[in-house]
């Protein structure tokens, strides 16, 4: 036997190796590393005598190709072996790419279009969980379809097998690819972050192998193309290119296309030992100002600071005015002084050395041309590192209640009405978080609050600011925390505000007041295990005493649904059975359900979820018992441990040409990751929750006539939430109500026939009802969060 290696290519992680073997009948390869541990391989005949060779290419530092001949009885009656060094891989692969371009398009991949005999994993998700040190991967493995189950194995850089890979494995599906009958598996692997690895899928009897591989290059090419996270803009070289592309077009703007008489801005900055090139960049900023009806309050606490005074007396620009204090106030108390001398309309809160955007005041003066009653004002901002480069911005909601009451994710550029500002004034007892106090006292006052959806503020990260690191201001999480609680108490509501490992995050516990019952109301047509287990964790797992639950038979035919109800109904003293007589109808059946319910609110519940916190229905009643709040949904979690729901957005259309819709909002998040900005782990006003688990009063069901049975199937969740918004109350998100949601992540069940069709008609009457969100975007979450 004649073996010789030709040419070799690489490709995300693997090694394309062309093996030409003389003669080329019953012929079988292994790999073995130096170290002798056996590698996964894999050949592919192309012609008479050439073999491709598909090998991982881990951390070894080198690979043994061993090339057998064996007899009809598989003995072995010749051996090679080629010995190929790792970086002999990489650096002929370079010069066959330049050389051999067409041969490179019919070698590399060969294990990934091939479908007789093979195994593919085929990702959809890869997502890196924040100090988490690993990394989320799902995906489908798609075999043929005589494949009995295939397995997933992780192999370390060494080429070794990973002790404890536990991989989730979800539902198994029949699809067809260019005809041929193909299965596909989901499942979620959770991969370390850092090293190299290689995820196996094998299967039984003859099916090939496939390799996926987790090298530096690999993981920042899975990461580019199945990313999930909602803000990509965010990312550092994203964000950098935006902003200098900004940057570069402000540069040749003219301040006379910005002229119009609107309104004065006070803008208020209190000095405490200010840097005085910082000092410069801030009023230059000003200065910069399309917009330029303003007056800047400079308000010194420091005049023992020689170097800051003598800058200050060096300003000759009238509009500025410099306020010299015999000592420092405080925080609060320094700002108030400034606050007292202000003589605009509006006063704007701005930190001594942080920067605004050129276009800064133009905008808010825009919103108060175009709307007057407006009460107060802000926008959207990022972070300027000590490398000058504008990073991590924050993409905030509109005006959100809830996600106030969490933290204060306003922050700046904040611009109030004068006289709410002079009235109210920074109280020194908060001090530290005298800003979120402020928040919250004017909140009590006004919801007229607008919110700019651009990045206008830059807050300097310096060693000593807040920016850098909140716990360089311990003692702001318990100014925070009273502050909250103080607004509660004024309020009158029955809550109690908590601290949280997030400096300056904080959790509110309502008091639920009275006993109020709650009626579960639970469709189901067979599915007698899903049900089950779903009644059972009510059962066992709900620490809420006063509630019922309602099953709606809908069209069952199995028998032994039947003979369930009928000793579930034993062993469970809260459930009752209804039924529903009509075709299927989620909207009518739940409506029909409604009506032989006995509580105070309705807890529309699929039959497909599992109670995880004991805690989850008195958290929602909690909610849900608020006054201005008319509707609540809780998180929803894969069995796999990553997130399914945590609200639900609606995605912009970029024009009437575009079909947009709602989406989940952080789907994928491992259950531990927080996601942007902490928001998938804080309560909060969204526009949706789904309705898989939707908490409702009985008063606000039957006063919008319950859900509308024009949705036959999809979307009547997202059409009473809306309905509920229009008429004045709040969609909360509660993620303090924990559940599995046993949903296939792998293919919708509206992809394609009738199911399809039907889904189509009601999105098309979704879009009808509610135009203004398709092209106005979701209040909460914005167009951002859609813009790859």
């Amino acid at each position: 036997m004649r073996a010789t290696i030709g040419t070799i290519f690489r490709g995300q992680g693997v090694a394309y190796i062309a093996v030409n073997v003389e003669p080329y009948r019953s012929i079988r390869f292994k790999a073995v590393s130096e170290s002798g541990i056996a590698l996964p391989i894999e050949s592919y005949f192309e012609k008479a005598g050439r073999q491709i060779l598909v090998t991982p290419l881990l951390e070894t530092s080198s690979v043994s190709v061993i090339i057998e001949a064996v007899d009809g009885d598989g003995i072995v009656q010749d051996r090679k072996t080629k010995t190929l060094k790792r970086s002999q891989i990489k650096w002929l692969s370079r010069l066959n790419y330049r050389t051999s371009r067409a041969e490179a398009a019919m070698v590399r991949d060969v294990d990934r279009v091939t479908y007789t005999k093979q195994i593919h994993i085929n990702p959809t998700i890869y997502l890196e969980v924040p100090d988490g040190n690993w990394t989320i991967v799902k995906g489908v493995i798609c075999t043929p379809e005589n494949e009995k189950k295939p397995l997933l194995t992780l192999l370390a850089g060494d080429g070794g097998l990973v002790k404890g890979f536990d991989p989730y494995y979800g539902s198994t599906s029949y699809v067809l690819h260019e005809g041929i009958p193909r299965k596909e598996t989901s499942f979620t692997a959770r991969i370390p972050s850092s090293g190299t690895y290689c995820l196996v899928a094998s299967g039984s009897g003859e099916n090939r192998s496939a390799f996926m591989c987790f090298d530096p290059p690999s993981r920042e090419y899975y990461s580019a193309l199945f990313d999930p996270r909602m803000y990509r803009r965010s990312a550092p070289q994203r964000w950098s290119d935006i902003s200098d592309a900004r940057g570069r077009k402000l540069e040749s703007a003219s301040s006379e296309d910005y002229e119009f008489d609107g309104v004065m801005f006070s803008i208020v900055v209190p000095l405490f030992n200010t840097p005085v090139p910082f000092l410069r960049e801030m009023i230059d900023s000003v200065y910069s100002q399309f917009y330029q009806k303003w007056e800047l309050l400079l308000v010194n606490s420091t005049p023992e600071n020689n170097e800051l005074t003598k800058e200050l007396q060096q300003i000759r620009d009238s509009r500025v005015k410099v306020i010299a204090l015999d000592k420092n106030y405080g925080i609060a108390g320094n700002t108030n002084r400034g606050i007292e001398a202000a003589s605009g309309d509006y006063i704007v809160f701005f930190d001594h050395d942080d920067l605004l955007d050129p276009m800064a005041l133009f905008e808010y003066a825009s919103v108060l041309r175009d709307d007057a009653g407006v009460d107060a004002i802000y926008c959207d901002e990022d972070f300027l590192n000590e490398e000058g480069s504008f990073v991590a911005p924050h993409f905030k909601s509109d005006f959100n209640l809830d996600l106030l009451r969490c933290h204060n994710y306003i922050t700046h550029l904040l611009a109030v009405r004068a006289p709410f500002a002079k009235e109210l004034r920074l109280d020194s007892s908060f001090d530290g978080a005298q800003d979120y106090d402020f928040l919250l006292r004017l909140v009590e006052r006004t919801d007229k609050i607008a919110h700019v959806s651009k990045v206008l503020y830059h807050w300097r990260i310096s060693d000593s600011s807040t920016a850098k690191s909140a716990d360089n201001k311990g003692y702001a999480d318990d100014a925070g925390r009273r502050a909250l609680q103080a607004h509660y108490n004024r309020l009158g509501i029955a809550a109690r505000a908590e601290a949280t490992e997030s400096s300056c995050f904080y959790h509110t516990v309502y008091e639920v007041l009275g006993n109020p019952k709650v009626s579960v109301i639970i469709p189901n047509k067979d599915s007698v295990a899903v049900l089950d287990r779903c009644l059972n964790s009510i059962a066992d797992k709900t620490s809420y005493d006063n509630f019922e639950v309602i099953v709606v038979e809908n069209n069952s035919e199995s028998p032994e649904t039947f003979d369930y109800y009928q000793s579930a109904s034993d062993r469970f003293p809260f459930l009752r059975v209804v039924t529903w007589d009509g075709p299927f109808n989620y909207s009518a059946i739940n409506n029909f359900g409604a009506g032989f319910a006995t509580g105070d609110y309705y807890l529309l519940l699929n039959n497909d979820v599992e109670v995880i916190d004991p805690d989850w229905m008195r958290s929602m009643v909690s909610v849900c018992q608020r006054s201005d709040v008319g509707v609540v949904g809780a998180k929803l979690l894969y069995p796999d441990d990553t997130v399914q729901h945590a609200g639900v957005f609606m995605i912009t259309c970029g024009s009437v040409n575009e079909l947009g819709g709602p989406a989940h909002a952080f789907t994928h998040l491992d259950r531990s990751d927080a996601g942007y900005m902490r928001r998938a782990s804080l309560v909060q006003d969204v526009s949706i929750v789904t309705g898989a688990c939707l908490m409702t009063s009985r008063d606000v069901f039957e006063e919008l006539n319950g859900l509308d049975e024009d949705f036959v199937v999809a979307f009547n969740d997202v059409d009473y939430c809306l309905r509920v918004r229009k008429s004045g109350r709040l969609v909360v998100y509660n993620p303090d109500a924990l559940l599995y949601h046993y949903e296939s992540f792998s293919r919708g069940s509206d992809s394609s026939g009738k199911n399809a069709e039907r889904f189509i008609k009601e999105q098309g009457k979704l879009r009808a009802r509610w135009s203004e969100y398709y092209l106005g975007g979701d209040p909460y979450f914005g167009a951002n969060a859609t813009l790859p």
